[in-house]
């Protein structure tokens, strides 16, 4: 389980001002006449139509439909750009290899070669478009900019702060620079905590945490990137099944605790029906929010009890530790 604990400079400093932050997240290249296609077989959403200078998300499923990985795919003329939720690159090339058989595609882990990185803020769009000289993209797109003869991949992102959010894929050898002329514009850069806890807040799910093959992605909220109408892909009929019979098991929702749980405690923190005492979910994310004034989380409950305003028991160990109100995602400051 996630626990994040932000710096508060850097958390204040998210709270209308413009942020960025370095994610750890694989990054494959994708070579072949059929890297679209396959990715279309394989993958939840449609990709076959990607034209170059377009991007869409995807996401790669088990074949009981449980999540493998989410993919940002960003398409040029002749290859694909793969950004990883995660950073399994390995997991994910042993995945697509198992599954490509007579297809012209070779993916090929780049990672050490560019750094992702996160804008967020109120003027993410201007202070990018200035630091790299070129017109921002809108949804669906991506633009590519040079920085000291490198080339910068730049897409939308989602909202983090309550305004624009981007990601960057930067080659290494220019992550220096961008990131300088991003400070010198007035972005400030945030850790790995504090973006944690601007991600709970903002009810976005992570890979290892809220997305993997422990869930798949109807329970985490992850419809708008399935295409229900394209055809087959691996773990499609377990899904569509679920989608049909309306039988989601359960369901991501937010967290707000009374009172802070025992983060120090050993094994899952799990949610219990109050009257009924019995489990019906468990914590996947933890963070300290001084926005909402309290510790908040992610977590997944069975669809019955996903209603805002439920009261829920924390347990560890069979030990009531802590209780706990399931709220909407995002959460409203």
């Amino acid at each position: 389980m996630n626990i994040f604990n932000p710096d508060p400079e850097q958390y204040a400093a998210a709270q209308g001002a413009t942020i960025y932050t370095r994610m750890n997240r694989g990054v494959l290249r994708g070579n072949g006449a059929d890297r679209l296609d396959l990715l279309h077989r394989l993958s939840t959403n449609a990709t076959r139509e990607l034209a170059p200078g377009s991007e869409t998300t995807t996401i790669l499923t088990s074949d009981k439909g449980r999540i493998v990985e989410m993919l940002r795919v960003i398409a040029a003329d002749d290859h694909i750009t793969m950004v990883l939720s995660g950073n399994d690159t390995a997991g994910v090339l042993a995945w697509l290899d198992k599954y490509t058989i007579m297809d012209d595609f070779t993916p090929v882990d780049i990672s050490d070669r560019y750094q992702v990185v996160g804008v967020y803020g109120e003027h993410a769009k201007e202070l990018i478009a200035s630091a790299l000289d070129a017109s921002l993209p809108d949804a669906g797109a991506a633009v590519r900019a040079q920085v000291e003869g490198e080339e910068v991949i730049v897409v939308r992102d989602l909202r983090l702060t309550g305004a624009g959010g981007f990601l960057l894929v930067i080659p290494s050898q220019a992550v220096d620079e961008v990131l300088g002329r991003l400070a010198g514009l007035g972005a400030s850069e945030v850790d790995a905590e504090t973006y944690g806890a601007l991600r709970l807040e903002a009810g976005v799910p992570s890979m290892g945490s809220e997305m993997s093959e422990s869930y798949n992605p109807l329970e985490a909220g992850l419809t708008q990137y399935i295409s229900f109408n394209k055809g087959c892909y691996i773990g499609q009929e377990v899904i569509a099944r679920l989608d049909t019979y309306d039988k989601v098991q359960r369901h991501l929702v937010g967290l707000t605790f009374a009172g802070a749980p025992p983060v120090e405690a050993e094994g899952e923190l799990e949610l219990h029906d109050p009257e009924e005492k019995k489990k019906i979910g468990l914590v996947t994310s933890l963070a300290s929010s001084p926005g909402l004034g309290g510790t908040i989380g992610l977590g997944y409950v069975r669809t019955n009890y996903a209603v805002p305003g439920g009261r829920v028991d924390v347990m560890v160990g069979g030990q009531t530790v802590a209780a706990a109100v399931i709220t909407r995602l995002p959460f409203d400051k």
